[in-house]
């Protein structure tokens, strides 16, 4: 089983955000000595002095330290439901320990920062409106970090899921793409023994042997180099070769600024073994299959035409039974692969060709295979 994602702790904890909490707390004593010192300028009684700042700051610097605990407090016993309304016991606990705390420093270092000294109950009088509203102020922060981090774990598991999910997906279209490809191989040895021809159909499956061979030696990898790609489909077109003899004629031509590119595996073959199965005729005139690879811009151009019917004539025999239009599974199942892999960033198209025939052109985002050093 999979394991649970697991987050990062709660950026309290971090030195970088310690110095921040101690900075906004900062911040809020400047501001309260500030607006201590415009309402005596209006007023005209003497401004705050040092005295007072150090006052200001010390309550709020104890506020700073223990801002972590509240923290705490928020993630361990947040006020949600089901259990908000004991959380909320645990919260007043929290506030009546640190409202003490409060209280007792202002009474011990009142003298020493020239403040009025109070007895320690009226002490805890003066102190209880600052406390209630700083701890609810840092609850409340508490909690909008807690959702914050909810929220971008939920986020980070439907990313993992949908990962999962186009994985298992584009896994699903290979195994169903090679079981149709070997199908289609062993339709065409079948073929050849029914009639007689015994040394192309043993030249027949030793070629898909080796085929078979490059297929189980894949690591499983969504993209593999373009000349992988290729030397899959000249293994394929042997084979195809074998069977029609002189009425097949194949015609490779790749860019060299397309040559280190990465391609689907598995792209090129369904193209191919569309083009053959629809282009070749059925008299014994020469037929013609022409890949070209080509780099425009940051886009590979894929196209393989023939010289068949086209895709818009009436098919020759009836098509396969449960196999769809355009080329069947195995351009159905690119098409698929294809849009999990580049989204919108990608077309496959299957179009008349100029002077007859097909073609059937993809294109993709053009990636180069990176070296190793």
């Amino acid at each position: 089983m999979r394991a649970e994602p697991r987050l990062p702790p709660p950026t309290w904890r971090s030195w970088r955000a310690g110095a921040l909490v101690f900075s906004l707390w900062t911040l809020v004593s400047l501001l309260s000595v500030g607006g201590l010192w415009v309402s005596s300028w209006g007023a005209g009684t003497p401004p705050p002095d040092l005295h007072d700042l150090l006052w200001s700051l010390q309550s709020d610097w104890l506020w700073a330290l223990m801002t972590p605990f509240m923290f705490a407090c928020c993630d361990r016993y947040p006020l949600v439901r089901p259990s908000r309304w004991r959380n909320l016991g645990v919260h007043l606990l929290l506030l009546a320990v640190l409202w003490v705390i409060t209280a007792t420093m202002r009474y011990v270092l009142a003298p020493w920062l020239s403040q009025p000294t109070y007895p320690f109950v009226a002490q805890l009088a003066r102190s209880l409106v600052l406390s209630i509203f700083c701890y609810f102020v840092g609850a409340g922060v508490g909690h909008a970090l807690r959702f914050h981090r909810l929220y971008m774990e939920r986020r980070l598991r439907a990313s993992e899921l949908e990962t999962q999910l186009l994985r298992a997906q584009f896994l699903a279209l290979q195994m169903q793409l090679r079981p149709h490809f070997l199908f289609n191989s062993l339709n065409t040895i079948t073929g050849l023994i029914r009639t007689g021809d015994s040394r192309g159909a043993v030249q027949m499956t030793a070629g898909l042997a080796d085929l078979l061979r490059a297929v189980l030696r894949s690591d499983g990898s969504q993209e593999v180099p373009l000349r992988q790609e290729l030397d899959f489909v000249e293994r394929y077109l042997r084979i195809e070769q074998l069977r029609f003899q002189e009425r097949l004629r194949i015609d490779i031509q790749v860019d060299p600024e397309a040559a280190d590119a990465l391609v689907p595996h598995l792209l090129l073959q369904p193209l191919v073994e569309n083009a053959v199965r629809h282009g070749v005729r059925s008299d014994t005139t020469e037929s013609r299959v022409e890949i070209q690879i080509t780099r425009e811009e940051d886009e590979l151009w894929l196209r393989v035409r023939d010289t068949g019917e086209g895709p818009l004539s009436p098919p020759a025999a009836a098509p396969e039974p449960g196999v769809p239009e355009e080329g069947g599974i195995g351009l159905s199942n690119t098409r698929a692969r294809l849009r999990h892999l580049y989204g919108d960033a990608q077309r496959l198209e299957l179009l008349p060709a100029e002077g007859g025939g097909a073609l059937a052109q993809a294109v993709i985002p053009f990636r180069r295979v990176e070296v190793t050093p």
